[in-house]
């Protein structure tokens, strides 16, 4: 299985495209990937979640990294997120700190 995202920056800011599944399978790999941005001031992080379809415990923390260790408090920004998706971050109490956007 492929890793079912892609990750671009432009300037402080990172775009990941997500792909129908954030698992076990392909979360530690974006993880790994996000931990080369530590420091280098990204102020928000786009995730595109056109796609996804499932997210796992594992993409959860993953989403959680990006908020607490990429420094300096980014902005999360999902797009697209469909409802199943949306209702896992509600239930676990991230909506506090992920703003929907539909485009």
């Amino acid at each position: 299985m492929d890793n079912q995202f892609t990750v671009q920056q432009d300037g402080n800011m990172l775009s990941i495209v997500l792909g129908e599944q954030l698992t076990t399978n392909n979360a530690p790999a974006l993880m790994e990937e996000l931990n080369q941005y530590k420091g280098k001031g990204i102020e928000k992080v786009v995730f595109d979640a056109t796609k996804l379809a499932y997210i796992a415990s594992s993409g959860i923390r993953t989403i959680i990294f990006a908020k607490q260790k990429l420094g300096g408090n980014p902005v999360i920004e999902f797009v697209n997120c469909g409802a199943d998706i949306r209702s896992v971050f509600e239930m676990t109490g991230l909506q506090n700190y992920i703003s929907f956007v539909s485009k």
